[in-house]
């Protein structure tokens, strides 16, 4: 799948699914990002922080004057 001798474009589609694969395979041995975080900052911060980032409520816009 290494062939240099492509042209421009369809050496990109090559490239694509080379990148492809390799994040599928990394994501086979990555534990979920929770338990990462959770290891690094204990699990009352990271629940904090999860749930921070997934609220679905809009914010009112802050205008300074």
């Amino acid at each position: 799948m290494k062939d240099r001798s492509l042209p421009q474009g369809e050496r990109g589609a090559e490239l694509l699914l080379e990148h492809c694969a390799a994040l599928s395979e990394a994501a086979i041995f990555r534990p979920p990002a929770f338990l990462r975080l959770e290891e690094a900052l204990g699990g009352e911060l990271a629940r904090l922080l999860v749930c921070a980032l997934a609220t679905r409520t809009a914010r009112t816009p802050v205008f300074l004057i």
